[in-house]
């Protein structure tokens, strides 16, 4: 038996990941992600459908949801992903002051070296995001 997933879904995935993540992050991904196979395709339509669908819940901002991924995400060692949300959380309103916070209180349930990465992490994805704002 195949699946299909639910067009309406990925549709209201696909805009809530807009929203949430910004258009630039979308336009970066979209350049890294120029794969169109089953297994690509397959991995964009669950993010878009499961993931990113759920944001359109009532009950957390996005500036909520943003901290709550950050520390996931340091928590996991997902260092790539990491960066993503990372600037999603500049994007839905989280300073520096906040996001440097998250990480620096990820130490104690995470761990010294993971929330060094991320502190490391955030510093460049800051670094970018205002060399970007400055050309």
């Amino acid at each position: 038996m195949s699946y299909t997933p639910s067009p309406e879904k990925i549709q209201l995935g696909q805009q809530m990941s807009r929203d949430f993540l910004g258009e630039a992050v979308i336009t970066d991904l979209q350049k890294s992600r120029s794969k169109t196979d089953i297994f690509a395709r397959t991995s964009q339509e669950y993010i878009a459908e499961v993931c990113f669908a759920s944001y359109a819940r009532p009950g957390l901002k996005f500036r909520e949801r943003s901290l709550l991924n950050i520390g996931m995400l340091i928590a996991l060692g997902r260092g790539p992903e990491l960066r993503i949300h990372l600037k999603a959380a500049a994007n839905n309103g989280l300073t520096e002051e906040e996001i440097c916070e998250a990480c620096r209180h990820a130490m104690v349930y995470c761990g010294v070296p993971a929330g060094r990465d991320a502190l490391l992490t955030a510093s460049e994805v800051f670094e970018d995001l205002k060399q970007a704002k400055s050309t």
